[in-house]
């Protein structure tokens, strides 16, 4: 949580500065690691690269997803959460992107690495597959569970990337992006149990998950246009 707000706190200062020279908007499209698709919501992703010289610059940027579905970490071994565990959700996310720029005269190649910050919105759990995870371990035969969650609405991580930015006309640029996001989202679970096993018998249990997270990990391609 204190790490969110500082970045949001310099994302606001950088925006405010006179060293801005160029706004970048495009589409950016997610796969979660073990999860679910997601699509860009309007007005998709937007940045402001900040040029220190020819060959660095830090770009910070804003986008919302929908995100389809996200696996999660922190159950006890021997369940198997890789499988779509949250979702469907939306998610903004701010990011700070200190980039090292490789240019040319018609195009540019950028190595990214920063950090960033996310607010999720309207998440719930997928109880089938929640279910489906603990019946496996435990062969139960049926499985209902009665969830209460105890989650952060903010998470933060670190981001990968890189960016080929070529050139349309004198002061437009297109450009391709990828990026790897790796961060986590506390989001502790814990779930009256009522099961059934071989025998039939209906019997009961409490299941603490209290370190689970959100695994806020994926791959994401941008599209786009620089103005400069």
């Amino acid at each position: 949580m204190k790490r969110t707000i500082i970045l949001l706190s310099l994302f606001a200062i950088i925006l405010s500065g006179s060293l801005v020279k160029a706004q970048s908007i495009g589409f950016s499209y997610m796969v979660p690691t073990n999860g679910y698709f997601s699509n860009p919501i309007a007005p998709v992703h937007f940045s402001l690269p900040i040029k220190f010289g020819k060959y660095f610059q830090i770009s910070p940027g804003i986008g919302m997803h929908n995100i389809g579905g996200m696996s999660m970490t922190g159950f006890p071994d021997g369940l198997n959460s890789k499988r779509a565990l949250v979702g469907p959700f939306q998610s903004l996310n701010m990011s700070l992107i200190p980039a090292i720029v490789i240019p040319t005269k018609s195009f540019e190649v950028e190595l990214q690495g920063g950090v960033f910050g996310f607010a999720a919105f309207n998440q719930k759990v997928m109880k089938g597959n929640f279910e489906d995870m603990i019946s496996e371990v435990y062969h139960y035969t049926t499985l209902s569970s009665d969830l209460d969650i105890d989650k952060s609405n903010f998470g933060w991580g670190y981001v990968l990337g890189t960016k080929l930015n070529f050139k349309v006309k004198s002061n437009i640029w297109g450009f391709i992006g990828f990026k790897y996001y790796m961060g986590e989202q506390t989001f502790g679970i814990r779930s009256d149990l009522s099961y059934t096993t071989g025998n039939g018998a209906v019997q009961t249990r409490t299941a603490d998950y209290t370190d689970s997270k959100v695994l806020y990990h994926g791959f994401e391609i941008s599209i786009g246009g620089t103005m400069r």
